[in-house]
């Protein structure tokens, strides 16, 4: 090939070298970090309440990513609703969700959002279905799912109607909607470990979302999609008793789109809507959310989990607290 030409051919690919070197950055820079910080803590990060410096950062990061996803919806048109569920309430409560969940509250009122707490109601349902209750460990049994849907249906009913009017041309889609790219069969946990003998029927469309059917354009009906960690994925559940399946059976009108993910916090919601969930033009986003999500933020769940592969560094206060939670003690010496 002559010089100039390529010259003109370097120039071309300048900006796909510049992201795969990012990339690879990233994930060596990930790589390194989960293997020197492989604990992920929830409830040790509120050891100290109140006056926790760190988690009042945790929370902040959580607030930023809420307002930049209301601001995102609020362009779309998009009606946004904040929901709060899960499992551990109650008897099973956490401490993440006995001190996130009033904070959830009050920065959705700052933040002009609508918000429903649907978890007095499963607190009070698990205290007396406790065997009943969850199959996996913080993740919902079908009673439990059926339950959560049923407390659910009072935010949908309140949401019927709205219309954004957002739509997009094929050509503006991406390739998938959410981020789920295969069947989840595999009855595994995320270290490889198995997690019960039984295996449940996932699918999951060529769209990346938790269905056995493709989401069709232009819409006919009003579509509310649901974005939430695997509380709303559930994926220890066989397709049939999803809260979302269920949901959908209940609203025949209405159009439940299931782009939950494992693992997913706020920072993840926010990102998976803007670069993908948008374009299944959506007209009511509920996120399910709790206050695991605001402990997630932490330094070393976002990067063994977080969607953008980014890697993140730990601030001072999060190092700190990393020592002081996980250093082994130090060997006594023996006098000899």
């Amino acid at each position: 090939m002559p010089l100039c030409a390529l010259a003109v051919a370097s120039c071309g690919n300048a900006g796909s070298t510049k992201q795969n070197i990012n990339e690879m950055t990233n994930a060596i820079g990930r790589k390194t970090m989960v293997e020197e910080y492989p604990k992920v803590p929830g409830d040790e990060l509120l050891e100290e309440m109140p006056g926790n410096i760190l988690y009042s950062d945790l929370c902040r990061r959580y607030t930023q990513h809420l307002a930049n996803l209301k601001a995102a919806t609020d362009s779309d048109n998009v009606k946004l609703v904040v929901l709060v569920m899960t499992p551990e309430v109650g008897k099973f409560y956490t401490v993440a969700n006995m001190y996130g969940i009033p904070y959830i509250q009050q920065i959705c009122t700052n933040l002009k959002i609508d918000i429903s707490d649907i978890t007095p109601a499963i607190a009070e349902w698990s205290a007396v279905n406790d065997g009943r209750r969850d199959p996996v460990v913080g993740d919902w049994s079908r009673a439990g799912a059926a339950y959560a849907a049923q407390s659910m249906a009072e935010v949908i009913r309140k949401n019927m109607g709205y219309k954004s009017g957002l739509t997009f041309q094929d050509k503006q889609r991406p390739a998938t909607l959410g981020d789920c790219v295969k069947e989840r069969a595999d009855n595994k946990d995320d270290e490889g470990t198995p997690t019960r003998r039984k295996t449940w029927r996932v699918s999951i469309n060529k769209q990346g979302l938790r269905s056995d059917e493709e989401l069709r354009f232009p819409k006919t009906r009003q579509r509310v999609v649901l974005l939430g960690d695997s509380r709303v994925l559930n994926p220890y559940l066989d397709d049939d008793y999803t809260i979302a399946y269920l949901l959908q059976r209940q609203f025949e009108n209405i159009e439940i789109v299931n782009a939950g993910y494992d693992n997913y916090c706020m920072d993840d919601y926010q990102t998976l809507y803007t670069e993908k969930t948008r374009y299944a033009e959506p007209d009511v986003v509920i996120v399910c959310t709790n206050g695991g999500d605001i402990t997630d933020e932490y330094f070393s769940h976002r990067n063994r989990y977080s969607r953008n592969k980014k890697c993140y560094k730990p601030t001072e206060g999060e190092v700190a607290f990393y020592k002081k939670a996980y250093s082994k003690p130090k060997e006594k010496l023996i006098n000899l």
